[in-house]
């Protein structure tokens, strides 16, 4: 009797150690996604797009994270898509550029995919983006996980070193808010 109680304590003990490392072990801040029509940007933001594209060309997203609002303008030129993100006051604060999980470094890639499959395992990359931010360059990878909080998160790394910096849970009013 007390060896199959506790043959069945070390399984539950296995089987709860088992379901903890599939569960994220890091906070995640989370994103609040909307896209929006051009007449939902501040007068700042408007002034301050890009004059050499036809604005109709151009998706737009409100986004809110720590209480900061933000708002992203995505284009496309020349096969390539982009998003510049400005604060209220029509600043640029980042300016990202849709890439191929396949073409960023071998050695960043191998360091991306150690954090996401210990955190996330079996997750399905949807996104990679190369971010210029702040005199930086970052690698955020979206991508989705049944295990995720909100079903999408996205992992930031730096782009030069492969450290780690963050997971943010990606809330989305709609799905069409990826581009």
């Amino acid at each position: 009797m007390i060896q199959t109680a506790f043959i069945v304590s070390v399984l539950s003990l296995f089987l709860l150690s088992a379901c903890a490392a599939t569960a994220p072990d890091i906070y995640h801040n989370t994103e609040v996604e909307h896209s929006i029509s051009v007449k939902d940007l501040p007068p700042k933001v408007l002034m301050a797009l890009p004059k050499e594209y036809n604005r109709k060309e151009f998706t737009y997203k409100r986004k809110l994270k720590n209480g900061i609002t933000s708002y992203d303008v995505d284009y496309e030129k020349g096969g390539k898509k982009f998003s510049i993100a400005y604060d209220e006051q029509g600043t640029v604060l980042e300016e990202e550029k849709k890439v191929e999980f396949s073409d960023i470094p071998y050695d960043l890639r191998i360091k991306a995919e150690k954090v996401l499959s210990e955190h996330y395992p079996d997750y399905n990359i949807i996104l990679v983006e190369e971010v210029y931010t702040h005199n930086e360059m970052l690698l955020e990878i979206f991508f989705s996980h049944p295990k995720a909080k909100t079903g999408f998160v996205e992992a930031i790394f730096e782009y030069q070193s492969g450290t780690f910096r963050e997971f943010v849970n990606i809330k989305m009013k709609s799905i069409e808010t990826l581009n």
